[in-house]
């Protein structure tokens, strides 16, 4: 068994928020990427039979007729298990029955949408290329076109977002028929426009209160319409929780390929070359584009086990940490779970897990762990 992750780095435009490895797209470029992507990809002579097969981006949906043609030839190097999970994100925007359909021949059965938010104003800010209108005309395509299993991206605590705002996102996902939905609150990254719009004061992030409020308000309707709250900022309908996803989290192993990509094989972390250019170049030199890995130790592997597993809500299972590790994990981390519990961010059963309470702590929790 085998999880693949592909980066397609290229976007028409960058939206304010984002730190992503990416670059605005230029078409004689993104035809070098895909030949240099599938050398990859050989390079590896995978012969495992895939799970998952995730296609990120960027944005993967800006590929024009001809580059779908060479990605369809890239991923069909691929064999796949029964009940296989391939997802390919996408803009509203570039969504049409045309495109949907040939996703459709290379396997696709699960899309990601970008949405972000349903209001015009906001969008605008954020830099995106739609409006709330060609989200719900994507969706219509999407489903018409047999493909069920639609996720959509949303992000809470934009700076001048109100509460009403948020409100009428969720009752427009009401109408939707979703199965999965990833709910993110805005994270200020560094370089991004968004920064220097406040460092500049032209602009104030969502006060934290708010935003907690925001977090709470997002748990309780989802739940309320059928969505499963599984991890930290993801809730599923009945059986259609993120397979991919959920293998990081579980701190599995997977592949990833592209520039920027990073994969996880035995107890190897690696990165590839972040650069598009470096990346084609390396490739074409017949060099592996990895740029640098990083060899775990034993107590760095179950450091990073409870660091993902805390972001299930079903948390970290006890039992399978110390048979996978051969160790007692209530007394590896005894003055960290001491010191959580008296704080009431955690539980303990069958599991560690974040309390309700705790959900509002996870990244103090996380740093316990680093």
């Amino acid at each position: 068994m085998a999880n693949v992750y592909i980066h397609i780095p290229f976007c028409q435009r960058i939206c304010h928020y984002c730190d992503f490895p990416k670059r605005v797209s230029k078409t004689e470029q993104i035809d070098e990427y895909l030949l240099a992507l599938e050398k990859e990809i050989k390079m590896y002579q995978l012969r495992e039979k895939l799970d998952t097969l995730y296609l990120g981006g960027g944005t993967p949906s800006i590929l024009n007729e001809k580059q779908l043609h060479m990605l369809k030839r890239i991923t069909s190097q691929f064999s796949f298990n029964n009940n296989y999970e391939f997802t390919i994100e996408c803009n509203p925007e570039h969504i049409t029955t045309e495109k949907v359909n040939f996703y459709k021949e290379m396997g696709v059965n699960r899309i990601s949408l970008g949405v972000q938010t349903f209001n015009d104003r906001l969008l605008k800010l954020l830099n995106r290329g739609h409006k709330k209108t060609d989200v719900i005309n994507a969706i219509n395509i999407i489903k018409t076109s047999g493909i069920n299993n639609v996720s959509i991206d949303l992000i809470y605590a934009i700076p001048m977002q109100t509460m009403e705002n948020l409100k009428e996102d969720l009752e427009i996902i009401k109408t939707l028929d979703l199965t999965h939905i990833s709910a993110y609150s805005l994270i200020l990254e560094e370089k991004t426009v968004f920064e220097k719009m406040i460092n500049d004061k032209k602009m104030t992030l969502v006060d934290n209160e708010i935003e907690a409020e925001m977090f709470q308000f997002i748990m309780k309707n989802l739940k309320e319409i059928g969505f499963k709250h599984y991890e930290i900022s993801n809730y599923a309908k009945n059986n259609y929780e993120s397979k991919h996803n959920k293998i990081y989290w579980q701190n599995q192993t997977y592949y990833g390929f592209g520039m920027g990509a990073s994969g996880y094989l035995g107890n190897i972390r690696y990165y590839n070359e972040n650069h598009v250019q470096s990346y084609i170049n390396k490739i074409d030199q017949n060099q592996c584009p990895i740029m640098n890995q990083d060899q775990l130790t034993l107590d760095d592997q179950i450091k990073e086990e409870m660091l993902l597993g805390f972001r299930l809500m079903d948390g970290i299972k006890i039992e399978e940490i110390n048979n996978k590790y051969n160790i007692n994990v209530l007394d590896y981390f005894k003055d960290q779970i001491t010191q959580l519990l008296k704080k009431g961010w955690i539980t303990i059963d069958q599991s560690i897990k974040l309390s309700e309470t705790g959900l509002f702590f996870g990244n103090e929790v996380f740093e316990l762990f680093i």
